[in-house]
């Protein structure tokens, strides 16, 4: 008999130097067991059949250690078998949550576009939750006639990027911006991963400040912008929650629904109504305590037979 939900402790690299991670996939099983299914926690690197695998990340490169090589094969079995595989992603309320109270689920991968988040059109109950928790709130639109525009990077090797070179993407998108606007660019590099020498080309151009992050909140940058451009990153849920138009280049972007698309927009940018995005970005992340209750597996279980 297959079991109901097996959850891989060893889908994290280095478990015992990241406590925070290991938490929430030793509550998710909690919750399993809470409901009177069948779950296991799994620690040796070795895949078996069930309903549904959880593990943390994904894998969509071929680089990283025997922790990706395991997500792999999981996601490639479930699949051959016809079974599921749940991602636990970072949040997108990040730049407010330090301590990571609030992380996203999803099945079949982390892109926003192409995942079952078991969130459409949802009500404003997880917004309110989130929002008083972590002090998160929807500013009104903003028009910074004189305001900078805001390039946010990511990292190299992410999946977010999807193989593309975050260096190579942002010299092509400053020429662009440039064939358009003389606006002063702001570019921040990713805070996890980045070198300030691979910056310093840019750096020398007119009109162009390349920002340590070390030394800087996104919030900080996002201030008094006149706009936020980027591939596909969360720091687009900050620019939107500050009123700032978001420029954004892939489809799997969170902000996707309420992102300026093209860049030749750049001096007139677009506003959209806010209120239903967030409202299903909110319902997105859950809780350590919505998983030991299990409420995040109930709430997923119906899309278990499908």
């Amino acid at each position: 008999m297959t079991i109901d939900c097996m959850v891989y402790i060893s889908s994290v690299a280095n478990p015992k130097k990241h406590p925070r991670k290991i938490a929430c996939l030793e509550s998710f099983a909690q919750g399993v067991q809470h409901t009177g299914h069948g779950v296991k926690l799994e620690h040796s690197y070795k895949y078996t059949p069930s309903r549904l695998a959880v593990i943390l990340g994904w894998a969509t490169t071929n680089t990283g250690g025997a922790n990706i090589s395991l997500r792999r094969q999981i996601i490639q079995q479930q699949k051959s078998l016809g079974f599921h595989t749940m991602c636990v992603d970072a949040s997108c309320f990040k730049y407010v949550d330090d301590n990571s109270t609030y992380l996203r689920y999803s099945l079949g991968g982390p892109f926003y576009d192409r995942s079952e988040y078991a969130n459409n059109n949802s009500n404003n109950a997880k917004w309110i939750e989130i929002s008083q928790r972590l002090g998160v709130s929807m500013e009104p639109d903003k028009n910074n006639i004189d305001g900078h525009i805001l390039i946010c990077m990511q990292r190299d090797g992410g999946f977010a990027m999807k193989t593309l070179n975050p260096l190579v993407w942002l010299d092509n998108k400053m020429q662009e911006i440039r064939r358009i606007s003389d606006r002063p660019i702001h570019v921040r590099p990713h805070p996890s991963a980045y070198n300030l020498i691979d910056f310093k080309k840019f750096s020398e151009t007119r009109g162009v400040q390349i920002i340590d992050p070390r030394q800087s909140k996104l919030t900080d940058n996002i201030v008094g912008s006149h706009s936020v451009v980027l591939f596909n990153s969360s720091a687009s849920v900050a620019a939107t929650c500050h009123g700032v138009p978001v420029f954004a280049d892939d489809s799997s972007c969170v902000a996707w629904p309420v992102a300026n698309k093209n860049i030749v927009d750049i001096k007139s940018p677009v506003q959209f109504e806010r209120k239903q995005w967030m409202y299903d970005l909110a319902t997105a992340h859950w809780s350590d305590d919505d998983g030991r209750t299990g409420r995040i597996w109930q709430k997923f279980l119906p899309y278990l037979s499908k």
